[in-house]
């Protein structure tokens, strides 16, 4: 067997065995003992003493967590193509794998735990822990915005088992692309973004993968015009803030909404805690520890400081964000996401064999949300409020943009069972059929969940007739302007 067969395949052995892993263990059961007994002992531990099924901490991470299925609002079970249709195009935009925060959450992080260690006194009830508690890297230098390389939510090892997994779903497409020649795929120019294209293209393609193919580095500077990957960096009124609904409008509404709900967290715990004086921005640091320490190793005890709504109220602040920074609440955001999918719709409308058949891109959270913006495939009405959280809202980013998070744009090919009919009652005998035609039907899979695009999903499988897309696609780019304007 060659050497890249023998890797790949153990590399899959090994990403089966961290996947039933993480299904066979409770969620609290996957903590030390040491700092779960501690847990146990405190006073008040509201997520342990529920007992409801259904509760995922993972499913409240607002995009600071893991890779996680989509859970909300899918159509189907399967994704494999319905009866009677195969996929002959295949369209990825995909977020970049599992990491360590950022600089700035990341410095807070260290400021919290510098702060704690510097703590003489015990801490009570929810905090009990944190006394002996570790931060997950004290070198930010090193780790800090890159990609995790261990653990069973490591980055590498989810984008490789990713390219794994669609090479196997998409084996056929694989082999008629190399047939042409090199794939090129696509990465803006960030190193998380572009370590996760080449674990990515090591499973999907092979080890070796610069024989099969090439990937194309869109650098993330201001001065490459309407590219279709970093327009958030090339739309210089919303990266300059020229308005007050510029890059920073979801910050400022972030901050509004923080302060309904903080302030009540912070004095839960100060209370347990009175000489211990925390801030409402240091329990923010808090709720994104519970993403980012069980990323890094696996489990959070942080997440256990918090109760069911607090952390709802997370994942809604990071909705907030989301949705007024990059998505339908800004009113830059339709413009910039358009390009890349009117350029998905140009090639849509060209034959696979001319146009190619895999086209597979990286990049950004805040890359992806314009782009599902501009598609308006989860309209939402009225506004995100600041005020409270909606609990009916369809903007959600937690199973759409995790880490790892991926849309994915299938074109299928489908058989349409021809119409028959007779003469009877003077030839019952004599049956006439239409004859044999295909259609063309476009399918949004998103963490291997089907979304059916608003009232356009009655197509095979929850797909919509191509016609219907690309006439979609243009009247969007109608309402959402020009992006050079």
């Amino acid at each position: 067997m060659p050497l890249w067969s023998t890797l790949i395949a153990a590399f899959a052995a090994v990403a089966g065995v961290l996947l039933y892993v993480r299904q066979s263990l409770p969620w609290a059961d996957a903590r030390p003992h040491n700092a779960l007994s501690a847990l146990q002992s405190s006073s008040q531990t509201p997520f342990l003493a529920t007992t409801e099924s259904t509760w995922d901490p993972h499913d409240h991470l607002g995009g600071n967590g893991p890779w996680i299925l989509k859970k909300d609002g899918v159509l189907n079970e399967t994704i494999a193509p319905p009866a009677r249709c195969h996929v002959d195009q295949v369209h990825m935009l995909s977020r970049h794998a599992e990491r360590f925060p950022t600089l700035k959450p990341g410095l807070r992080m260290l400021e919290l735990f510098d702060k704690l260690q510097a703590f003489s006194s015990p801490l009570n009830g929810s905090l009990a822990f944190a006394k002996s508690w570790d931060m997950f890297t004290d070198d930010p230098s090193t780790y800090l915005e890159n990609l995790v390389s261990t653990g069973r939510h490591a980055g590498t090892l989810q984008a490789f088992s990713t390219g794994v997994k669609l090479r196997t779903r998409y084996k056929s497409l694989l082999d008629q692309a190399l047939a042409r020649g090199k794939v090129s795929f696509w990465a803006s120019g960030s190193k998380r973004v572009v370590d996760t294209a080449h674990y990515f293209a090591a499973g999907f393609f092979r080890h070796d993968w610069r024989e099969d193919a090439y990937l194309h580095i869109i650098p993330e500077t201001a001065d490459l015009g309407g590219n279709t990957l970093t327009s958030g960096k090339t739309c210089l009124k919303y990266a300059d803030n020229v308005d007050a609904k510029g890059h920073d409008y979801g910050y400022a509404k972030l901050s509004e909404f923080q302060s309904t709900y903080l302030p009540a967290v912070r004095a839960r715990l100060s209370r347990e805690n009175p000489a211990f004086p925390i801030s409402d921005a240091e329990v923010w640091t808090m709720q994104e520890l519970c993403g980012f320490e069980t990323i890094a190793l696996g489990h959070s005890l942080w997440c256990s400081v918090f109760t069911h709504a607090e952390m709802e109220s997370f994942a809604y602040a990071r909705d907030l964000l989301h949705y007024y920074r990059a998505g339908p609440g800004n009113p830059y955001a339709g413009a910039m996401g358009h390009l890349w999918l009117n350029a998905t719709a140009d090639l849509f409308q060209e034959d696979g064999e001319a146009a190619g058949h895999l086209f597979f891109s990286f990049v950004h959270d805040g890359d992806i949300v314009p782009m599902l913006a501009a598609l308006n495939l989860f309209p939402q009405q009225p506004n995100l409020p600041t005020t409270h959280v909606d609990h009916n809202r369809t903007w959600r980013t937690s199973d759409v943009v995790p880490m790892g998070g991926r849309v994915i744009f299938e074109r299928l090919i489908c058989e349409i069972e021809p119409e028959c009919w007779d003469n009877g009652p003077f030839y019952p005998n004599h049956k006439y059929c239409e004859p044999d035609r295909k259609e063309k039907f476009v399918r949004i899979n998103i963490n291997d969940g089907i979304v059916g695009l608003p009232a356009c999903a009655g197509g095979p499988g929850g797909s919509c007739l191509m016609e219907d897309f690309l006439s979609h696609v243009q009247r969007r780019g109608e309402q959402v302007g020009n992006f050079a304007e």
